[in-house]
């Protein structure tokens, strides 16, 4: 007998993560792997935080704090808040899921931009949501077509600001004029995974917390995954009014960040020097990589992230095939239909150095 999932999730495929670095050592032969395809901090985490992760061990066999009520006060206190205004999750990725699980019933209404994040999308399909595709322009969301398109079916509008992969962000004016343009009724969710690298801009929105007292219909999603450095363990949260918050606590699973990861968070939290410190490095590096890009001809958007869009010259998948044999792992994007793009994470100097020389000689065979 054959035994079917239901309608909506026939169609979602599942996620596809790069081979591990051991894997890749196994199969090629190689000793070093520079792994530039996830946006991880290639600075890694506070002192502070590896010190509490380790201390954290004499308690693993408790189980952790349910909501994590220490993360959430200090997140509070951090964006001048009240703890009912956080929610802690298993990366933004699990509260885009509690919102979708929340907020949606089939034939819903989801507009999402047309190379927004991915998982935007697919976890609304998996709720039965209707999703309403809005064009980018010039490679950035176009905010004001986006309200238009809202209606009384309109449920949730998804916003990556910066957007990955494109690392455009939209101005605060823009936000400003979106915000008070859609319905009330509609959810907006502004996801600012990449907010640590935006905000050097004096243009980019300052949603929490001056945005989330004007509108409780805005969720703002950050996460501990990329400017501090601790995308392994897993933590984001959730920034928003009580009551929509309330219903995603309804549905969090008890224990959904584990007591390790609160742990480190906590300290990470609380090493803003550190922090500051890895903003400053990265973007240093980013802008250093980009023009080094362009110089081999290579299309670089500016971006406000710590990864850089880039026009590959040949089919971006073949670009990344070329370099995974020499070591070096980048992302192809063809999940977003830019098969001519892809998407690198900004390294080290040196893990960037030899990004730079791969990129020589695999250019040079396909002339």
């Amino acid at each position: 007998m054959e035994i079917l999932p239901k309608r909506s999730l026939r169609g979602v495929t599942p996620f596809a993560p790069e081979q591990p670095n051991e894997q890749i050592r196994r199969e090629l032969g190689l000793k070093d792997i520079v792994r530039l395809c996830s946006n991880e901090s290639s600075l890694g985490p506070s002192p502070r935080a590896l010190a509490a992760y380790r201390q954290a061990a004499d308690s693993l066999s408790c189980y952790p704090d349910g909501g994590s009520p220490g993360l959430r006060a200090a997140l509070a206190r951090h964006h001048k808040l009240r703890p009912e205004n956080v929610l802690v999750g298993s990366g933004s990725d699990e509260l885009i899921r509690m919102l979708c699980e929340a907020f949606l019933d089939p034939e819903d209404e989801v507009i999402v931009s047309q190379h927004g994040f991915v998982r935007f999308r697919q976890q609304a399909a998996m709720m039965g949501a209707r999703i309403i595709e809005i064009p980018m322009t010039d490679w950035t969301h176009d905010l004001e077509t986006m309200a238009r398109a809202a209606n009384p079916r309109t449920k949730i509008l998804f916003v990556a600001n910066p957007n990955n992969p494109t690392g455009t962000y939209s101005t605060a004016f823009e936000l400003r004029d979106f915000l008070q343009a859609v319905p009330a009724t509609a959810l907006v969710v502004i996801d600012e995974a990449f907010y640590d690298f935006a905000v050097e801009n004096d243009d980019y929105p300052r949603t929490i917390p001056m945005g989330l007292r004007k509108h409780p219909n805005l969720v703002v999603l950050r996460t501990f995954s990329q400017a501090y450095g601790l995308a392994g363990l897993r933590v984001g949260y959730a920034v928003g009014d009580p009551e929509v918050l309330g219903w995603l606590d309804r549905i969090r699973l008890p224990f959904n960040v584990n007591l390790p990861a609160q742990r480190a968070c906590l300290a990470a939290l609380g090493d803003q020097a550190f922090l500051a410190r890895t903003v400053a490095a990265t973007i240093k590096s980013r802008e250093s990589l980009a023009a080094a890009l362009r110089e081999q001809g290579f299309g670089v958007l500016d971006s406000a992230t710590n990864f850089l869009f880039i026009h590959a010259r040949i089919r971006g998948r073949a670009l990344s095939r070329a370099l995974f044999k020499r070591g070096i792992v980048i992302h192809p994007l063809d999940e977003y239909g830019l098969g001519d793009h892809v998407r690198i994470s900004v390294g080290t100097p040196e893990q960037n150095g030899a990004l730079l020389k791969a990129l020589k000689s695999v250019m040079g065979e396909a002339a």
